[in-house]
């Protein structure tokens, strides 16, 4: 059975970085509240920002629901995994920090029954690694947006680093798709678990309350975004579709280069995670043109919160949304974004429609469920493996 995990990230909410990777955060701690004891190690790259020398070497996190986690942070030198000059420095990176992962594991008292990586560079790698080091089943969370990753430390390259892995979570059937296709992995070791939610965390709130929380205005239109202000996630056409239909404003949240600045758009600056679901709650609508995702956490994240959703008809939704919750246009077309929106700025019997059935769509993608499926899968291959193991 399982009952030790250890997570493999590159980055993990803290002191500098609060917001960073939180989803990753709320999947430890769902499997920590069933019982499986997490531990997570993230590689601090010192030579990328001073202030990370001074990090901790480990702490320990205590959930909502009061289980515990502890979190290594061993320090290495990172060179990041974008091109520099014409070269792409991911194998370097990748390669120190899966040394600095392996001195954890070399040290601590009980080995894990199973190393589980986020991403494939250069977690994921790193867990195939430390699985054949070790003898200890790994697996991989997949969940890019792009192949970009897997072009950048080369697709034979990928193949034979994760030939041991013993199985994968893809967070879509078009993630799926796109490891099948670039032969990252078989296909017979990966598994799709949609992203999933906190049910404690996010639920809706009272609207009148969120919104005199942020001082918003008490009877306009609002429209929801979150996420990064660039090109893909599609802030721009967002306010260009809005920008003519009186009555209606826009609250966004992240940061980025594009930041929207027209006096359509009400607040424009980062939001903490717990703060997210009163954030959610005083909009109506939650809107989100983008181009590419894994599986969008904000959109599951709104749902639960009760909101309508406007986003792309492409694929990489279809595991999540459906016409009892949403209206799905073309990503490019400002017209079509523009005409969802006044459909339900106009029509409150859609939008009220569509506002229950997130809730109830929502009910299917809680971060438990999600965690004890995750859970259910490493069990399965862990008692293969150390069957095949006693044979030997």
């Amino acid at each position: 059975m399982l009952t030790r995990v250890c997570i493999i990230t590159n980055k993990y909410p803290n002191d500098i970085d609060k917001n960073v990777l939180v989803f990753v955060q709320q999947l430890v701690w769902a499997m920590a509240d069933l019982g499986v004891s997490c531990s997570v190690i993230c590689p601090i790259p010192i030579n990328l920002n001073y202030r990370y020398a001074m990090f901790p070497k480990k702490i320990i996190e205590q959930t909502e629901n009061g289980s515990t986690v502890e979190v290594f942070f061993p320090k290495y030198i990172g060179f990041g995994q974008s091109d520099i000059f014409g070269y792409n420095p991911s194998h370097l990176t990748t390669y120190n920090f899966t040394n600095a992962v392996s001195r954890i594991v070399k040290n601590m008292n009980e080995k894990p029954d199973a190393v589980y990586g986020h991403f494939i560079t250069p977690a994921g790698i790193t867990a195939a690694r430390i699985g054949r080091k070790f003898n200890i089943p790994s697996f991989m969370a997949y969940g890019e947006a792009t192949i970009k990753t897997i072009e950048h430390f080369g697709f034979k390259q990928v193949n034979n680093e994760l030939s041991n892995l013993d199985g994968v979570v893809a967070v879509s059937n078009q993630n799926k798709e796109m490891l099948v296709s670039t032969n990252a992995v078989k296909e017979e070791k990966i598994k799709v678990f949609s992203n999933g939610y906190r049910k404690e965390r996010f639920f809706p709130r009272d609207k009148n309350e969120a919104r005199k929380m942020y001082g918003f205005p008490k009877d306009e239109f609002i429209v929801c975004f979150v996420g990064s202000f660039d090109y893909r996630k599609g802030i721009e056409r967002l306010m260009e579709a809005i920008k003519d239909i009186d009555g209606v404003y826009a609250i966004c949240a992240g940061k980025g280069e594009l930041m929207p600045s027209s006096n359509k758009c009400i607040y424009n600056k980062s939001v903490n995670n717990a703060d997210l679901p009163f954030f959610y709650s005083a909009a109506d609508v939650f809107v989100l043109p983008t181009l590419n995702e894994g599986c969008c956490n904000a959109i599951i994240e709104a749902m639960a919160c009760g909101l309508p959703i406007i986003s792309s008809n492409m694929p990489f939704n279809d595991d999540i949304l459906d016409d009892t919750c949403s209206i799905r246009v073309d990503p490019l077309s400002i017209t079509a974004i523009k005409n969802a929106i006044s459909i339900l700025h106009s029509d409150r019997g859609k939008l009220n429609e569509l506002s229950k059935g997130s809730v109830e769509k929502a009910r299917s993608l809680t971060l438990e469920i999600r965690a004890k499926n995750i859970i259910n899968f490493i069990n399965e291959v862990v008692v293969k493996h150390n069957d095949l193991t006693k044979e030997y």
